[in-house]
């Protein structure tokens, strides 16, 4: 008998977990230490630490491997990507390494990477570090105004400025300086010392989400993003994109350039663009299956589940497919806010579930818990999404469900 293969999970959610197990694998499950919930860990073994600190994480992958050799590694959590790819090097896992990584992780190095490497066809946009307050006005005369500041690691659209004047870069300054310092959830889990200014492209927003076979990238779904302008963030995901048939084919060309280009061979990738006169431009990308319930999206709408791909195809579980996959109908996600404060009621949950285009609600509060202000995608309070036979009903649909699930706060 054939023993299951095994399987390091890094980080992630319970969800995770439940797509990991569909493969069949026994489970070494790596969490930070504040994560101990029981009801999500049966039957699996489950490591406790900072895996984000390799000093701390590299002898407790060996202890793990001296004990049963591990068959793969993965992650679909943002914290989780670099320490993966370190343990890809130092096990000989053939999965994605540090080097490729890193410059999905580190924006910095993506765009210094492109600068250097970029195939025609994919535009390298001018980038340099925040070094203080003069190398704001310094980079707003080079390269004009609007400009872009975003912190080099991090994710959900946090800290991101838009320097519209020379007179605004005293403000980014001091805003840049309070981010370093804050008490927010996301400075426990990533490291915001530096941050980056990139040049404005305008146009709308949009993402390839792809899964690349050993080389092949088949993008699974081009996504409409809406985005939130007083802070930028992403509020809404829809798929597939409203764009004709010749920008989505540009997409799909220029994803592929680009991940060529970073160097990338294998697994999920979910790569934001700007839809410009002059084709598409690549904002930044990672190297997992986007947020937003887009896993939903796109198991709805193209059939195949993306997460549990992740898993199968490094333990040699799963086939890559020729084409890519035909849409069947539409579907949107929607970010749910609300008030900051204490949570005291939430309102119309059922009536939401029950409609027949609910295609999910993810929903990550209840009475008593906290509201923080709307700075970010981290300060959302989880996700409400719905399906139709075309896109712009499926956000109609969205936007109903939004507005009858209430979250009432004192």
């Amino acid at each position: 008998m054939t023993s299951a293969k095994r399987l390091l999970l890094m980080g992630g959610s319970p969800t995770h977990l439940r797509k990991a197990r569909a493969s069949g694998a026994d489970i070494v499950w790596f969490r930070f230490p504040d994560e101990t919930d029981p009801e999500d860990e049966r039957g699996v073994e489950v490591v406790r630490a900072d895996y984000a600190d390799w000093q701390v994480l590299r002898p407790l992958v060996l202890e793990a491997h001296g004990r049963r050799p591990f068959d793969a590694a993965v992650s679909l959590t943002e914290p989780g990507l670099d320490p993966v790819a370190r343990v890809n090097d130092l096990l000989g896992l053939g999965g994605t390494g540090y080097e490729v990584t890193h410059r999905f992780t580190d924006k910095s190095r993506m765009r210094a990477h492109l600068a250097r490497t970029a195939p025609a066809g994919v535009r390298a946009v001018a980038a340099a570090l925040v070094t203080g307050r003069d190398s704001l006005t310094r980079f707003g005369a080079d390269h004009g105004y609007p400009f872009i500041v975003k912190p080099t690691c991090g994710t959900a659209s946090f800290g991101v400025l838009k320097v519209d004047s020379e007179q605004e870069t005293e403000a980014a300054w001091r805003e840049v300086r309070r981010l370093r310092d804050s008490g927010h959830p996301l400075v426990h889990a990533y490291d915001l010392d530096e941050f980056l200014m990139e040049e404005y492209v305008d146009g709308p927003l949009c993402s390839a989400e792809t899964f690349s076979f050993d080389g092949h990238h088949v993008v699974v779904a081009v996504t409409e993003a809406i985005t939130e302008q007083s802070n930028h963030v992403h509020v809404g995901h829809a798929l597939p994109a409203r764009v004709d048939s010749g920008v989505e084919a540009d997409v799909v060309r220029v994803t592929a350039a680009f991940l060529d280009a970073m160097g990338f061979r294998d697994g999920p990738t979910h790569t934001e663009f700007k839809l410009t006169p002059q084709g598409p431009v690549v904002i930044e990308s990672q190297t997992r299956v986007g947020g937003a319930l887009l896993g939903d999206l796109m198991e709805t709408v193209y059939g195949l589940d993306l997460q549990e791909l992740a898993f199968g195809w490094p333990l040699g579980l799963a086939e890559a497919p020729g084409e890519r996959p035909a849409p069947r109908g539409a579907a949107a996600s929607w970010l749910i806010v609300a008030r900051p404060g204490t949570v005291r009621e939430i309102q119309g949950l059922d009536t939401v579930l029950a409609r027949p285009d609910t295609l999910g609600v993810d929903l990550w509060v209840g009475p008593g818990d906290t509201v923080r202000s709307f700075d970010g995608q981290w300060d959302g309070l989880g996700h409400v999404a719905s399906r139709a036979e075309d896109t712009t009903s499926a956000i109609a649909h969205c936007r109903r469900s939004l507005a009858e699930l209430r979250v009432l706060t004192d």
